[in-house]
């Protein structure tokens, strides 16, 4: 296959060195018998691409580009980067946990236990301890403890979500709390995004079933239940 300019009027230029016209054969003699010549050559033995047997040869696989015909190869779209912070968005475990509170001043009530939600938040390793607010209970509930990182150790190591499970004293700023329980979520998520090595949640435990026993109310309570 010739390579040069396209055989347009401009690009066309007389050799002034050619002196040979005469038409080829296309046969070739081979120990005595004629076969097909597998390049054509035009008159005075030029180069033609024209009727060739050249195209039945296979391409040239340094000159032939596929990608002429065939297009580009389409490279696999890789994976967009995700933060851990924009992947954990919004997903915390939530472990149900009480602690003892001292009463003083009380012969019939050393203690009262108070049950909490320890929510763990993902995306910054940050803690939040919320109780249950309860009407007219006369405690100061809510938000027990602010969202942030709460150191576990005097080193300054924070506590981590592999170091929460269930029946564990957790410590923070002094407070010990036990946890009893975590919600359907928080075992599903662990489960599929972590090896039951790195942190295996263990039974629910009972903390509703204990009896209780009132002794007394305060006059609120009182008046409400004799109008009713």
């Amino acid at each position: 296959m010739a390579w040069g300019l396209p055989k347009l009027p401009g690009l066309t230029f007389s050799d002034p060195t050619k002196t040979q016209y005469h038409i080829r054969s296309s046969l070739r003699y081979y120990q005595g018998h004629r076969f097909p010549d597998t390049v054509i050559r035009g008159p005075g033995g030029t180069a033609t691409d024209v009727d060739s047997n050249a195209f039945a040869l296979p391409e040239d696989s340094v000159n032939y580009d596929p990608s002429l015909t065939y297009g580009r190869v389409k490279q696999p779209a890789l994976p967009a980067v995700v933060p851990h912070w924009v992947h954990y968005d919004k997903r915390c475990l939530n472990f149900t946990a009480f602690f003892k509170q001292p009463v003083f001043d009380n012969p019939d009530e050393k203690s009262r236990v108070r049950i909490v939600n320890i929510v763990y938040f993902l995306e910054d390793d940050s803690i939040t301890v919320i109780e249950p607010r309860v009407r007219n209970s006369g405690l100061w509930q809510g938000r027990l403890v602010k969202r942030g990182k709460i150191p576990k150790n005097d080193i300054g190591e924070c506590w981590h979500w592999k170091d929460l499970d269930i029946g564990k004293d957790i410590c923070l700023y002094g407070k010990v709390f036990h946890t009893v329980s975590c919600d359907l979520f928080t075992k599903n998520d662990i489960g599929e995004c972590w090896h039951w090595k790195d942190l295996d949640i263990g039974k629910d435990i009972c903390l509703y079933g204990k009896v209780f026993h009132t002794v007394s109310c305060d006059l609120f309570t009182k008046e409400k239940h004799q109008t009713i």
